[in-house]
């Protein structure tokens, strides 16, 4: 296992800076009007539309599923295309104990793994949107890093999408309103194509279950995964890669 720190004090609009820097703006201004796109095979601009669904979320929508019945599947996870790599992506907060926590993971066209993330984050601080959109943002960071060139990014939070799509043209909430500034210089910076899309919870799982596995953490330390950290991920994993083998359900969250 493998870890990085961004230094928990700097702020969201700091940390965007070292990766993409003043080029990605420009590039930003240059792109246009965003528009969303009735398919999300297409590459012109960055956001897919919402498929039919939930369109708002609870405030905690990734509170843990307590039924002891296995949940049938209504939306099972695809593979990117040839040539892109998809990032999943899940944020929440739990009030019962209380935590929050952002994680993702990272596959090939193929399903594999290539990374995962996870990174604790203060209750007190984060609300639920605020945790979906960090992690947005640092599923973005991990593969402008790594130089991936086509990049799917799927969240199962619509609030917090919409906030992206549309930009915060106030400020009144200051943290919010820089997680989405970073995240739109992102989608629009030269040398990469990045696609941003809903999709159904159920199709999210190994992305929800590393937000859990971020809550539990010592620290706010990002914490990165060459490989699943735990078996359920695991399990998850190897049921996506061969989802078109019978029935699988949506169990152990």
């Amino acid at each position: 296992m493998s870890g990085g720190n961004d230094g928990n004090g700097s702020s969201w609009g700091s940390r965007f800076l070292k990766v993409a820097g003043a080029a990605a703006a420009t590039a930003a201004v240059a792109a246009g009007v965003i528009s969303l796109l009735s398919s999300p095979a297409a590459a012109e601009a960055p956001f897919a539309a919402p498929r039919d669904g939930p369109q708002a979320h609870p405030d905690d929508h990734n509170t843990p599923n307590n039924s002891s019945d296995p949940e049938e599947l209504t939306e099972r996870w695809k593979k990117p295309e040839i040539g892109w790599v998809k990032v999943n992506v899940d944020g929440g907060r739990d009030h019962d104990e209380p935590s929050a926590g952002s994680g993702g993971v990272v596959r090939d066209e193929h399903g594999e793994w290539l990374l995962g993330f996870a990174r604790k984050l203060d209750p007190n601080i984060n609300n639920a949107h605020e945790t979906e959109l960090e992690a947005i943002l640092t599923g973005l960071e991990l593969a402008w890093k790594r130089n991936y060139e086509k990049v799917v990014v799927e969240s199962d939070c619509e609030p917090a999408l919409s906030m992206v799509k549309k930009g915060l043209v106030h400020k009144l909430q200051r943290r919010e309103h820089e997680v989405v500034e970073c995240i739109r210089k992102l989608l629009f910076a030269p040398k990469w194509q990045v696609k941003l899309v809903y999709v159904d919870r159920s199709a999210n799982r190994v992305a929800n279950r590393l937000s859990k596995v971020a809550r539990q953490l010592p620290s706010l330390q990002l914490i990165v995964y060459p490989s699943p950290p735990d078996p359920i991920c695991n399990k998850f994993i190897l049921e996506d890669k061969n989802n078109d083998n019978g029935h699988v359900y949506a169990g152990y969250f």
